[in-house]
């Protein structure tokens, strides 16, 4: 099996790219600096090069207030991207999978969200990823969509700031009215690897289980890593950020239980693991 994998070196990108590497695959990872998926000639000429069985599509515009600022950038990257992978991938029988995200969901419901719930973002991140699966379900017929949550992994995120600004003060604030599901990219990077052996398609929720706010989140780092600092909870309203966040976006993994693909671990082993593994660092 020829996999190759766009925006390989992306948190996600490398988790991926790690984890197939030890399969029995042939794995060709590509970084942005070699593909700019929102342009259709060079994604045509990579792909018709390469000729994979399977593209997993990492490369995302994932800075939530800068989709905001730079909306065009945005759509170009999350949306644009996405439909010249499908229509190539298409034309070469190639299976696609695509890294979408929760933040397609508003985060008015209160139990988590699965795939057949009814998307709607309420901010120009969101907007963009659910253009960019559209795009995918219109031009592609052989496709996996794959929803995370709450990304962390080797590189920068919640996870890492927090443990960071530990290290520098005595008092962290941070949000206690937004949820989700805290998801370990080696964990995601292997239901991915499920879902290409299944020959899986369709949407698919892959986040490690469990609903957490992001404030009891950061007390988990706190006190897991024995960091003597004093987290404070404040309102979504008190920290002004460019773009809104959906209150309530944990993922429930349906449809990977239901048909036997692949099993998801809790966020709170799956957290251990990981900052076990920075504090070696």
């Amino acid at each position: 099996m020829r996999v190759l994998i766009t925006g390989s070196t992306g948190q996600l990108g490398r988790a991926v790219t790690e984890v197939f590497f030890k399969e029995d695959i042939e794995v060709y990872p590509i970084p942005h600096s070699r593909l700019d998926i929102s342009n259709r000639e060079e994604v045509k000429e990579i792909l018709t090069a390469y000729l994979p069985d399977v593209v997993i599509n990492c490369a995302a515009f994932t800075n939530v207030d800068g989709c905001e600022k730079e909306p065009n950038n945005a759509y170009r990257v999350n949306a644009i991207g996405p439909k010249n992978l499908a229509i190539n991938s298409e034309k070469l029988n190639i299976f696609l999978i695509h890294i979408s995200t929760d933040y397609v969901f508003d985060g008015a419901k209160n139990s988590p969200y699965i795939e057949f719930d009814t998307p709607n973002p309420i901010n120009i991140y969101g907007k963009t990823k659910l253009e960019g699966e559209k795009f995918i379900i219109s031009f592609s017929k052989h496709y996996a969509i794959v929803r995370t949550s709450w990304l962390y992994g080797d590189g920068s995120n919640f996870v890492t700031k927090i443990i960071e600004r530990a290290k520098d003060t005595s008092e962290i604030k941070v949000v206690a009215d937004q949820f989700g599901s805290p998801s370990y990219t080696y964990d995601v990077a292997k239901a991915i690897l499920s879902i290409v052996k299944n020959e899986a398609y369709g949407i698919y929720h892959a986040a490690n289980i469990g609903i957490v706010s992001r404030y009891d989140e950061a007390r988990f780092i706190i006190e897991n890593l024995s960091f003597n600092v004093d987290v404070i909870p404040i309102k979504q309203e008190e920290y002004k950020l460019p773009a809104v966040r959906p209150r309530y976006t944990p993922l429930g993994n349906y449809l990977l239980e239901l048909e036997g693909i692949y099993n998801m671990r809790d966020w709170k082993e799956a957290m251990e693991e990981f900052l076990k593994k920075e504090m070696r660092k």
